[in-house]
């Protein structure tokens, strides 16, 4: 799982995405992606303790629900 807080964290130190990335075990890309996302949604660091990994990837990265993807092949 991408370590999204630490990502936050580490932005806000002044940390390159580049040694964010090797930090993180993840590509640079997935870095751009996550603080442009984090951005769009004014989510910065420091974060509430109950602001979990899974909770960042639902909130800046929702799934569809099976239903959703019904409904939206209906309209």
């Amino acid at each position: 799982m991408t370590k999204y807080r630490e990502i936050l964290r580490l932005k806000s130190l002044g940390f390159s995405e580049r040694n964010i990335a090797q930090s993180c075990g993840v590509s640079r890309n997935t870095v751009a992606k996550v603080l442009k996302k984090a951005a769009e949604i004014n989510l910065s660091w420091p974060l509430d303790f109950d602001m979990t990994d899974s909770a960042l990837e639902e909130l800046m990265f929702p799934k569809y629900h099976m239903w959703q993807m019904i409904w939206l092949y209906v309209i």
